[in-house]
C-alpha cells in the first residue's frame, strides 16, 4: 500500500514545486520591475534636483540671460548650464560680439519650439559639411552682386516648403 502512495506523493510533492517556482517567477517579475521604476525615478527627481532655478542665477548672469528668463524653466540640465557657461564668458567679450549674442539670444527667444528644433536640425547638417567647403560656398557667396544675392534668396522663398510658420497669411 505504501508503494501505492509513493508515486501519487511524489507527483503531488512535483506538483507544488513547480507551482512554488511558477509565484517565485511572478514575484521576481514583479520585484524587477518596481525596481527599475525606482530607478527610473530617482534619476528623474535626480535630474529635476540639480536644474536651475531663474532666481538661483547671480544678478549678472540674469541681466545676460534676461532674453531666456520666460523659457528658463522648460530648458534641460544641459542648456541651463550651457547657457550659464556663456553668461560667465559675457564679461570677457568684445563689445561688438555682446551686442550680437544678445541680439541672437533675443532672436532665439522669439523662435517657436518647432523654428528652434530646425535651427538646431540645420546646424547638425552643417557640421557635416567641411570646413573647406564652407569656406568656399562662403567666399563664391560674397563674390555675387547684390542683385544676385537678392535673386537667389526669391528663388530660395520661392521653392521653401510652405508651413504655418512661413505662411504668407501669418505675416
Amino acid at each position: 500500500m505504501i508503494r501505492n502512495i509513493m508515486p501519487v506523493f511524489r507527483l503531488t510533492f512535483l506538483k507544488c514545486q513547480i507551482q512554488l517556482i511558477q509565484r517565485s517567477c511572478v514575484y521576481v517579475k514583479r520585484f524587477i520591475r518596481q525596481l527599475l521604476l525606482g530607478f527610473f525615478l530617482i534619476n528623474l527627481s535626480l535630474g529635476l534636483a540639480h536644474a536651475q532655478a531663474w532666481s538661483s542665477l547671480s544678478e549678472d548672469q540674469r541681466s545676460v540671460l534676461v532674453p531666456l528668463e520666460e523659457d528658463w524653466g522648460s530648458l534641460s540640465l544641459n542648456r541651463q548650464k550651457k547657457w550659464v557657461e556663456v553668461a560667465n564668458l559675457y564679461p570677457k567679450m568684445e563689445e561688438a560680439d555682446r551686442i550680437t549674442l544678445q541680439s541672437r539670444m533675443s532672436a532665439w527667444a522669439g523662435l517657436s519650439a518647432k523654428e528652434r528644433q530646425r535651427a538646431r536640425d540645420n546646424y547638425l547638417r552643417t557640421l557635416k559639411i567641411s570646413p573647406e567647403k564652407k569656406a568656399a560656398a562662403w567666399e563664391n557667396y560674397q563674390q555675387l552682386s547684390d542683385e544676385e544675392k537678392k535673386l537667389l534668396a526669391d528663388k530660395r522663398a520661392a521653392s521653401a516648403k510652405r508651413t504655418t510658420v512661413t505662411s504668407p497669411a501669418l505675416k
